[in-house]
């Protein structure tokens, strides 16, 4: 459903980053078992050693580290010791918006429709359109679409929208207890979802490389 997840890197300490990542894998161990990373450091990484333990830590965690994002040189050198892919820093243009996931043109694309509860186990994903469950999102089941998601039962597993990269997509669920918010790639687990949009109906949106949740009063 993600193409891949990317990892951004605040520290070089070894240790934080492991109990950081500990702590997360934790609350949703499946979601992280065999996903592609993306390293994007925010920082230069000084401590000689920290790329080397990073790479092991993830793999032994069951996750795949498929490259690094850096312009730093220092970074950079550690990379390629490690023969680690080196992309390219990302550059956005403020001036123009995201773009949109393509999607059919041939007739309208109409939401699909989910009258029953998701069951544990299961997985739906909507393609090139929005998603309705009419019930409950239970623990351990999957929603996905590439655009947006409206949930009206208590959302208690997974929901991933704008699968397909389009950032400009919403989530709106009603009882939020999630194990896991996702939005064109970028996610948020459920401990640190505030309790106040747990209770009623929330929108959620992405801006920047933020999950921003709004509660919906009527």
């Amino acid at each position: 459903m993600l193409s891949l997840t990317l990892l951004k890197i605040y520290s070089d300490s070894i240790t934080e980053a492991r109990s950081t990542l500990e702590k997360n894998i934790s609350q949703a161990p499946d979601f992280f078992t065999g996903i592609p990373v993306l390293l994007e450091p925010q920082i230069p990484l000084e401590a000689p050693n920290f790329l080397s333990d990073l790479l092991a830590f993830l793999q032994e965690s069951g996750m795949v580290p498929i490259g690094i994002r850096t312009a730093d040189p220092a970074t950079i050198e550690q990379a390629q010791n490690l023969s680690l892919p080196i992309l390219p820093v990302e550059k956005r243009k403020s001036s123009s918006p995201p773009t949109e996931a393509k999607r059919e043109t041939n007739g309208p694309q109409t939401a699909m429709i989910i009258h029953q509860p998701v069951r544990s186990g299961q997985q739906i994903y909507a393609k090139g359109r929005d998603l309705i469950v009419l019930g409950a999102v239970n623990p351990g089941a999957e929603v996905a679409a590439d655009g947006n998601i409206h949930i009206y039962g208590k959302v208690r597993g997974k929901v991933f929208a704008g699968s397909s990269g389009a950032r400009e997509v919403k989530i709106f669920a009603q009882s939020l207890d999630p194990e896991l918010i996702c939005i064109a790639g970028l996610y948020q687990l459920a401990d640190n979802i505030e309790e106040c949009y747990k209770q009623g109906f929330t929108e959620i949106s992405l801006q920047e490389d933020n999950l921003v949740f709004n509660t919906i009063t009527s």
